[in-house]
């Protein structure tokens, strides 16, 4: 699927249809920086809004405590691609300090404001990657633009609408079965 698609139903899914869209991938599908970098840039020619991900992680079994770690790696990583793409001006709600270099420091104030390069879009416009335990229900034309990410295998709560990528029908009907 085209990610202009992609967009345009993530658009269609949380304004008309007041339900939050959720990507839906096989457990062993995982996207790079890059792809929330595109994705990010397409959704912001369709909305005006703040967009989130929220990556669901509520699956309970014995690897948690291990792909949990990783999947707070990774989330780590795409904050900051997303970051130095000029897509966010905030790491988790607090914004970012960079040195002349730009390269980023440790340092998080909340009383000093990012420079004009990590500022592309203004602060309605800043995108972040978040894990949570629970998928945000769609908040509406002013708020931020929820998008779940997930894996085949969790349950998604009844206001979610799932996209799936990467999966045949048939592996989507094995993946629900085990």
């Amino acid at each position: 699927m085209p990610l202009q698609k992609i967009a345009k139903q993530i658009v269609s899914l949380a304004d008309r249809h007041a339900s939050t869209p959720v990507l839906i991938t096989p457990p062993y599908l995982s996207f790079r920086p890059r792809f929330f970098i595109e994705l990010t840039r397409e959704l912001l020619t369709h909305t005006n809004r703040g967009i989130r991900v929220d990556w669901h992680r509520g699956m309970p079994s014995a690897l948690t405590l291990l792909s949990d770690q990783v999947a707070a790696f990774q989330a780590r990583a795409i904050n900051r691609a997303l970051l130095q793409s000029g897509l966010a001006s905030t790491v988790m709600g607090s914004p970012i300090k960079r040195k002349h270099s730009s390269k980023l420091t440790s340092d998080l104030s909340a009383d000093e404001t990012p420079p004009p390069d990590a500022q592309a879009f203004p602060d309605h416009q800043n995108a972040s990657v978040q894990i949570t335990a629970a998928i945000a229900r769609p908040g509406g034309p002013t708020r931020d633009l929820v998008i779940g990410l997930a894996d085949a295998r969790q349950e998604l709560p009844p206001w979610t609408t799932a996209i799936w990528l990467g999966s045949s029908p048939q592996e989507i009907q094995r993946l629900r079965a085990a």
